[in-house]
């Protein structure tokens, strides 16, 4: 049901980062209570398919928290905004899609933050409903080596998603995908600047740039940003 893959390489050794593949038919209440996975009340009603991912997603959280730490068998908590709940002292960050989870955890005193996000390959007809909203005019499509339009087009979506939720808890505040613009600087080594175009916070504010890495694959792509401690 879970099979455990090696994780993307978009982090250096300091993030513990861990994926599986699964298959949603496969679900039951029973394997999750045997993998020590509670779900929350919130997921009583929720489809196979969602409580598959959340277990999906949760798995990889806690063989990331043992790769960390030593400890086996530790809870992820989920907040009132869904977001998991790490154990003091780490950040990390949850992705899950089309069979595919993975997590990305840290000691805080090395990240203050983690982001990760995996999305499958758009289609033409999905690009084109989306695209508009998803990059600026200034992220138009234009010769990007290898890479197809709708592979781009989803590198730019994950790679803004990657960035909400490595800086969401540290900034407070939603924010959207007109607020940043992404700028591939390295195709070969899978490498993208994300500048903020807005005032998030007082040091989270426009021209403020981070620096992230993406991979794609068959049909996924996947992107991660981590923001170190500094000093």
């Amino acid at each position: 049901m879970y099979q455990e893959l090696d994780a993307p390489s978009l982090f250096d050794e300091s993030v513990a980062h861990r994926a599986v593949r699964f298959q949603i038919e496969g679900y039951t209440s029973e394997l999750a209570q045997e993998l020590g996975i509670t779900l929350p009340e919130t997921m009583g009603r929720a489809v196979a398919k969602r409580k598959a991912e959340y277990v999906a997603g949760r798995l990889c959280a806690m063989r990331a928290i043992e790769a960390q730490t030593g400890q086996a068998g530790v809870s992820i908590a989920t907040g009132a905004s869904g977001a998991p709940v790490w154990p003091e002292g780490l950040v990390g960050s949850i992705t899950h899609t089309h069979g595919f989870a993975a997590a990305a955890l840290a000691d805080e005193k090395i990240m203050r933050g983690l982001g990760i996000d995996s999305e499958e390959i758009m289609t033409q007809k999905v690009m084109e409903n989306v695209k508009a909203r998803i990059c600026r005019p200034d992220e138009a499509y234009g010769p990007q080596g290898s890479m197809t339009e709708q592979v781009y087009t989803t590198m730019i979506f994950s790679a803004k998603e990657s960035l909400f939720k490595c800086l969401h808890a540290l900034v407070g505040k939603m924010f959207w995908f007109e607020d940043a613009r992404i700028e591939i600087v390295d195709h070969a080594a899978g490498i993208f600047q994300a500048e903020l175009m807005t005032d998030l916070t007082q040091e989270f504010c426009r021209s403020v740039k981070l620096t992230g890495h993406f991979r794609v694959g068959s049909c996924l792509v996947h992107t991660g940003i981590s923001l170190p401690v500094i000093g």
